[in-house]
Order: C-alpha cells, then sequence, then structure tokens
C-alpha cells in the first residue's frame, strides 16, 4: 500500500478516539489558545495582527489592548486573553532576538500588557516560556488530529496529518523555532520538555500506526525513530533558515517511514532478550595524552560526572587540571566550550573506530552492519562520554544541536557512502537517520541503560539499512551477518 494518501480502508470512529486520547493525554487539546490554532504567516504577523519592529524601543504590540472600561468580558477571559497574547509576544521575541536575549520588558511590550498582568500569570520569564512551549505543542497536536479526522481511509489520515504538521511550520517556523531550538538552551526544565513532547508524540505515532489495515505496524524502536527522524529534519530547517522546504517534504518522509514496514521485522531478535554483555568502561584516548589541552578536558569530565555539569565553574575545572585559571582559559573561554571540544574528539575517536571496523567489508550491508557493532561498543564503553554527549550537552545551549548532529553525521556520512546502486531512499533519508538514531541513542544515555546497548544492533543497522534496500532485505541482510558471526565464534 502507497503512503501518497490515495488509498487505505476507513478506520472506525472507535479507532480515531483512540487517537484522539493518545493525541489529548499531556497537553489538553481544550486549553489551546485560538491564537496559536489560526494559522500564522511567513511575514511576522500573528493572526493578521500588527507586526513588530525588531528594536526594543518602541516595539509594536502584535495584539489590540481590551478596551477600557466595560467590554463585557470576565475575569477568567480577559485572564485567558492575556495569556494567550503573552504567548504570542514571547514566541515573537525569541523568533526574533532568541530565549537568552529576550526580557519581559520584551514579551509585554509584543503582547500589550502590562508587567503587572504578566506578573499574575507567570512568576518570571521562563515559566512564561514553558507555558508558551507547552501551548505550542498542544495547538501543534490538535492541528494534526483534526487533519487526521478529516479523512478517511488510513493512508489519507497519515498523509494529511504530516502534510498539515509540515505545512504549518514552513508557513510560520515561530513556534518550531522555540519548540525545537530554544528550549534546548534554557536547562534541566526545557531537556524535561523536550523529552515529555517525545514521548507524547511517539504513542500517538504507535497509536496510528496500530490501525492500519493490513495489520503491519512498526518495530518496536520505529516510533521514536520516526519522530526523532521528523524533528531533526525540521529542527535543521528551522535552525538554518530553510522551513519553506518543509512545505514538499510529505511524501518523502512518508515513503522514509513506510521503508520500515514490514512483516519481515517480526524476525530481528527481540529487543530485551538474552542478557546484555558485561562490558568495561574504558577512558578515551583523546583523554590520556600528555598535554594540558588533555588533562583540562580530562577533569572537565571527571567532575562532570561526579558532581553534574550544571554544578561545577571554570574555576574547579582548572584546581581539578592542577592548572590556573588563566591557563584553563587560554586552553577554552568557559567551561561550555571545554564541553563542546570533548564532544568533538569523542565523535573523532567514534568515527575512527567505525572506519576501522568497516574498512575491509566488499558488502554494503555488511558493513553497516559492523559499523553498527563498532558504533555501540564504542559507546557502551565510554558510558561517561555518551551521558555528556547526549544529555549534559543541552546545558551548553543552542551550540550543541551542531556537535550532536556532528557525531552523527559523521557516522552516517561513512555507512551510506558505499550505497549499492540503485539507490531507492528518499533524499532526506540519511538526515532522518540521523534523528532516529540521535533520539535513541538519548533515549539509553542515562547509565543504567545503556548496557543494553549492544542488544540494539540488529534494530539500527535496520533503520539505516531498510531505506535504501527494503525492509526484507534488510532483515535477510542482518540475519546473514549474524549467521556468520556465529560461525566465527565456532571456529
Amino acid at each position: 500500500m502507497g503512503m501518497n494518501g490515495t488509498s487505505g480502508e476507513a478506520v472506525a470512529s472507535g479507532s480515531s478516539s483512540t487517537l484522539v486520547g493518545e493525541a489529548c493525554q499531556e497537553f489538553p487539546c481544550g486549553e489551546v489558545p485560538h491564537e496559536l490554532l489560526v494559522g500564522g504567516s511567513s511575514t511576522g504577523q500573528y493572526n493578521g495582527l500588527t507586526n513588530s519592529t525588531s528594536q526594543y524601543d518602541g516595539l509594536t504590540p502584535l495584539y489590540k489592548r481590551l478596551p477600557h472600561g466595560p467590554h463585557g468580558l470576565g475575569r477568567e477571559e480577559v485572564a485567558r486573553h492575556q495569556r494567550a497574547r503573552l504567548y504570542g509576544g514571547m514566541a515573537e521575541s525569541v523568533y526574533q532576538r532568541g530565549y537568552a536575549a529576550t526580557s519581559v520588558a520584551h514579551v509585554i511590550a509584543l503582547a500589550g500588557v502590562s508587567r503587572r498582568a504578566f506578573y499574575e500569570q507567570f512568576s518570571n520569564k521562563e515559566d512564561c516560556f514553558l507555558a508558551t512551549y507547552d501551548a505550542f505543542v498542544a495547538a501543534s497536536r490538535k492541528r494534526v488530529l483534526q487533519a487526521w479526522l478529516s479523512e478517511r481511509g488510513w493512508a489519507n489520515r497519515l498523509y494529511a496529518a504530516c502534510r498539515v504538521f509540515l505545512e504549518a511550520v514552513a508557513a510560520d517556523p515561530r513556534g518550531a523555532k522555540l519548540v525545537l531550538v530554544e528550549s534546548i538552551g534554557i536547562g534541566p526544565r526545557g531537556h524535561e520538555r523536550l523529552q515529555l513532547t517525545a514521548t507524547a508524540f511517539e504513542r500517538v505515532v504507535a497509536t496510528g500506526f496500530s490501525l492500519t489495515p493490513d495489520g503491519i505496524t512498526l518495530p518496536p524502536l520505529a516510533p521514536r525513530a520516526v519522530v526523532g527522524g521528523v524533528r531533526f529534519v525540521v529542527l535543521r530547517r528551522v535552525r538554518e533558515g530553510r522551513h519553506r522546504e518543509l512545505a514538499g517534504l510529505t511524501d518523502e518522509l512518508l515513503d522514509w517511514v513506510n521503508s520500515y514496514r514490514s512483516s519481515a521485522v517480526t524476525r530481528l531478535r527481540t529487543l530485551g532478550s538474552g542478557r546484555p554483555p558485561h562490558l568495561l568502561a574504558k577512558r578515551a584516548r583523546f583523554l590520556t595524552r600528555e598535554d594540558r589541552r588533555s588533562s583540562v578536558m580530562d577533569a572537565m569530565v571527571q567532575l562532570a560526572l561526579e558532581e553534574g555539569y550544571t554544578n561545577i565553574t571554570d574555576a574547579e575545572i582548572a584546581r581539578a587540571a592542577a592548572v590556573s585559571t588563566e591557563a584553563f582559559h587560554r586552553e577554552f573561554p568557559n567551561k561550555e566550550e571545554c564541553l563542546l571540544a570533548v564532544v568533538d574528539e569523542f565523535a573523532a575517536e567514534a568515527h575512527d573506530a567505525v572506519r576501522r571496523a568497516t574498512r575491509n567489508d566488499t558488502e554494503w550491508p555488511e558493513a553497516v552492519h559492523k559499523g553498527v557493532e563498532a558504533l555501540i561498543g564504542y559507546c557502551a564503553a565510554h558510558p561517561g562520554l555518551v551521558k555528556l554527549s547526549f544529555i549534559d550537552l543541552f546545558d551548553a545551549g543552542n551550540g550543541m544541536v551542531a556537535r550532536v548532529s556532528g557525531v552523527l553525521d559523521g557516522f552516517i556520512k561513512v555507512m551510506t557512502e558505499r550505497v549499492p546502486e540503485p539507490e531507492r531512499a528518499p533524499a532526506v533519508a540519511s538526515e532522518a537517520i540521523i534523528g532516529a538514531i540521535w533520539a535513541i541513542l538519548a533515549s539509553y544515555a542515562p547509565h543504567d541503560r545503556l548496557r543494553y546497548l549492544p542488544c540494539l544492533v540488529d534494530h539500527l543497522t535496520f533503520l539505516i539499512l531498510a531505506p535504501y534496500i527494503g525492509p526484507r532485505p534488510a532483515v535477510e541482510a542482518i540475519e546473514a551477518a549474524g549467521s556468520r558471526r556465529k560461525q566465527l565464534k565456532v571456529s
């Protein structure tokens, strides 16, 4: 069955209600302000209201103030109206200048409300930002759900939901920038929101694909992979100002997702089956070099793992490395740049491990399987670096996006440089796979789960192979690799 929305059996209303329940579970759909459901334009306007200037002095409010005196609105309606305007003011200010440079003064000027009204609604700027985040996520999910319910037939519904989501971001990227980009740099509460959002959308994806008329659902890791892949494709385009491209990616992304649907995936080893191998943690080579830069990075890694990255200072890192604070700053401007350098070195070593593991393989599927084994083996042997790269790096701000994508960009480039012709995967596949693997590795980054990473090798290999050679050949290649591995052990 195709994914272009032209076929598919009608889904019973009971099935639709199942999806409605999933869509409204974490973020109540009924509480979404109307202003966020109305698609904005790409010219800087919200709901047809006034565009703002880019300077703080003389900011033009986005929204008209309520008239003074009697206006027929109750106290709760007024508060709701002000709250929605503050959401719009926060989104516009963050889009213009970023979260760090946004102040309460910017938000209230754009929202056209008083400072007193702001603090009646929110305790501080972060509280307003997170409430705006929740409102945009709820609005996006409600928009997707409405598109799903407006069609008949599973494939039509899936296509409509995906198209509406992408076209909304293409038309107005403010909400996507706030949710996907700016939330990264605000600390633990932002990271928590991102995890909650991902989990919520994973449930919606899993529920939607459980309703397929042919009974073929997604493999266990695929809902997380799909959400992570789409998120990364959107995030990268929003960050780079290429958001308008998203309107034309519906078919490509659905082709990518559809490549994982096959009854053959049941032959892959069940996740969680068997005992995970016992792996000894190792010290990364780049931390053992006898130079001051490596000593400083090693001290930062040890302190961050013991005390928590957010709790350590430049001076404490310098003391642990037995150098002066001035000497530390000659190597790195601050601890954030030190952490980013650690991630760069971690990526370089991981890429080297993958290249060494795959350099002698002539068959591409076999090389991919060995490459995934090498990446997972390196990550499992360096749990501290995985935690820093996929969890603590969020505290380093927006620079972390390029660094984490860099870790996996290089890996996917190695994995796909020998793809056999004809290449059947959509152009967006390699990008989506980066996001998929990022999401999965990040979910296993906490130390108590890292020991299970080696159990994911077959499933991660499938995520890379299937878009390029098809799901059934991908499973057969993984089975063949497993048979060869067993033969080598016997011999």
